[in-house]
């Protein structure tokens, strides 16, 4: 059976990369209102989806900075109507030996995945609280070595910056459950990208969760079918 997402307005930060696109196909071939935020006018004019009819975008979105990000949601809302799910893909990648990271490296990584994610999960709950809905859905992006830290060597400051939304997650799961608000996120390991392929060669491809799979597994949690999985970081690492 598929999904049905007819009038159920979600933003997908990070909505123009490689797994962000597969999940606004999904979602917007599944009925719903999808929005877009963008960094600048180049990652708009080359999202492919931007023309869909059920597509919102909007560049010149920081979401490092708390008023762009609910700027951002503002005009979504008021171009797609209330909100009911948002899924926080936007971040970055980093590596290098503590030894090779200065500070300002690691606070790079902190603001482009926990900041970015704090923002969006802030304006969102604030949306989704007068949002006329029952409720609402997040999903967030973290990563193995945020459960697994130890499969961080080599790039501690993505670790820890991946480690703070996955406990972002579960701690705002746990306040929002009364609002009938489900909050959960996906830990992927490594995804089967074009980037992930030429920097792995050697790699087994087949053993990693491709971008569709993941959009799959995205796509549950933030459906209203999804009544009771909350607070769950859920591992997403195919046969890898």
């Amino acid at each position: 059976m598929g999904f049905n997402f007819d009038d159920r307005h979600i933003v997908i930060t990070g909505g123009a990369g490689v797994l962000g696109s597969a999940v606004v196909q999904l979602l917007a071939g599944s009925g719903a209102p999808c929005s877009v935020p963008c960094f600048n006018e180049a990652e708009q004019e080359t999202f492919e989806l931007s023309s869909h009819e059920n597509v919102f975008t909007q560049a010149g979105i920081d979401l490092t900075d708390e008023e762009r990000a609910q700027s951002f949601y503002k005009d979504a809302i008021e171009y797609q109507g209330p909100l009911w799910g948002s899924i926080h893909i936007a971040g970055g990648f980093g590596v290098g030996n503590i030894e090779d990271t200065p500070l300002t490296d690691f606070n790079k990584q902190i603001q482009l995945n926990t900041v970015t994610c704090y923002n969006s999960c802030r304006t969102a709950v604030q949306a989704m609280r007068s949002s006329g809905y029952s409720g609402g859905r997040i999903v967030n992006i973290a990563a193995r070595p945020a459960l697994e830290p130890r499969q961080g060597k080599g790039m501690t400051a993505y670790t820890v910056a991946k480690a703070g939304v996955a406990a972002l997650t579960e701690s705002l799961a746990a306040e929002v459950v009364e609002d009938d608000i489900l909050v959960n996120a996906i830990a992927p390991s490594v995804i089967d990208t074009p980037q992930n392929r030429d920097a792995m060669p050697d790699a087994n491809f087949e053993d990693w969760p491709n971008p569709q799979q993941l959009a799959k597994q995205i796509a549950h949690l933030v459906s209203p079918e999804n009544e009771v999985t909350r607070g769950s970081v859920v591992t997403v690492y195919g046969k890898s």
